[in-house]
């Protein structure tokens, strides 16, 4: 993957996660506005109407999600006189091929506000159209690391989020997968914050348990990584223990009965916090193992490469970082707090691949159908992946192979 060689690390570290500057002295910066609870889909036209006058809405094939709330969000858009074209081609894993489509469509029709609807797919690729369609080139141009970055002529981008997973809705960040070199990388600008977050829990109640298991995962780890991140601080911390507190407590739950309001609730706010962290910190090792798997195979959800390595990530890295595993394990199992920091950080891996077999995301290369074949491909791209260098401790490429191999399954 040579488009993260050459030393981007350091690169990546201050446009996507704001630098190391220690614990007491930090950066925080959220300019999306945030409107949460139930209901507060009805807001969509009028927060969109503020942005622009013709609006495409970005989502997955429109069978899968076209129902009465959705109806609704349009019906409240074209009643503020706004014009609304469907873009249903976002995928699950984000394309440049699928955002170029977009953005064609995007120019022709003069659009000039971009709707994400949907879960971090549909955010994700609303965001490189909103890029692609006011900036020369293709948005592969502009990713993180790159000389050439997006503008304040980037169109204004609104989310709504209808999964707690992605944190997508708050964060300057975009995922996409070139698929001439089987590459997923990333844009990373504060010009592709959303300026709305509409975070409305009854959207999520139609949303079935794996799909609600994997996309809570995806929370899970975003809160957690940037909690462990080497560039965390206090702030960071506060506002990751929290997400992290409330994930334990309501994942399951939403799994087994995902249409209590209340749950989904929870979850959707624990999803937005941390949304926050990664917007403002980052992920580490795990993001660095699962996103080059995604990449070289596309059917593989960005969650369920997330719960795959998960396990390995745990076991490698808790020595490294006792007491804030040792935090964490407590939640998950409070017992625990009878035991050493060091005894508590250990078990922290049976904790997670226990919370994993309860929400059914117990998962190996082989139920995942990754080739083998791929797998030294995919060492290659994790070892050029900056996030690993922030992660507590950083594997070689030999234990990144025992790591895997440990992954194979039956």
């Amino acid at each position: 993957m040579n488009d993260y060689k050459k030393g981007k690390c350091e690169c990546y570290k201050h446009i996507i996660h704001g630098g190391k500057m220690g614990q007491n002295n930090f950066d925080f910066f959220l300019p999306t506005k945030i409107l949460f609870g139930e209901g507060r889909a009805s807001q969509a036209g009028e927060a969109i109407s503020m942005y622009g006058r013709v609006c495409m809405i970005v989502t997955t094939k429109w069978n899968d999600v076209k129902g009465k709330a959705f109806e609704e969000i349009i019906k409240t858009i074209k009643s503020k006189g706004v014009k609304v074209i469907i873009f249903d081609k976002a995928l699950p894993n984000p394309t440049l091929s699928s955002i170029m489509k977009g953005v064609a469509i995007a120019k022709q029709e003069r659009v000039d506000v971009l709707v994400g609807l949907g879960g971090g797919s549909a955010i994700d690729t609303a965001k490189a159209i909103a890029l692609g369609a006011t900036h020369e080139g293709s948005p592969w141009d502009y990713l993180f690391f790159k000389e050439q970055q997006p503008t304040a002529a980037t169109l204004p981008i609104i989310a709504i989020t209808t999964t707690s997973g992605s944190g997508s809705h708050v964060t300057k960040v975009s995922v996409l997968t070139n698929e001439e070199t089987n590459t997923k990388s990333a844009i990373g600008s504060t010009h592709i914050f959303p300026k709305v977050a509409i975070v409305d829990p009854r959207l999520m109640i139609s949303k079935p348990p794996y799909l609600t298991a994997v996309s809570g995962f995806d929370a899970f780890t975003h809160a957690f990584e940037s909690y462990i991140n080497i560039n965390s601080n206090m702030m960071i911390d506060a506002i990751a223990v929290e997400a992290i507190r409330i994930i334990v407590q309501y994942l399951k739950e939403s799994v087994k009965n995902g249409s209590d309001v209340e749950v989904r609730r929870m979850m959707a706010y624990a999803d937005t916090l941390a949304g926050i962290t990664i917007a403002n910190v980052g992920t580490t090792l795990p993001h660095a193992m699962g996103q080059p798997i995604s990449g070289h195979a596309p059917h593989v959800s960005h969650g369920e490469a997330l719960a795959l390595v998960y396990p390995e990530f745990l076991d490698f890295t808790y020595s490294s970082c006792i007491e804030k595993f040792a935090t964490i394990a407590r939640i998950f199992k409070p017992s625990l707090v009878t035991v050493s920091d060091y005894q508590a950080a250990k078990e922290l891996c049976e904790c997670v691949v226990e919370f994993q077999k309860e929400i059914g995301l117990s998962l190996t290369l082989s139920s995942l159908r990754v080739c083998d074949e791929d797998i030294d491909a995919i060492i290659d791209d994790c070892m050029d992946f900056p996030d690993m260098h922030i992660n507590p401790a950083v594997p070689s490429r030999e234990e990144l192979f025992v790591m895997f191999d440990n992954m194979r399954g039956e």
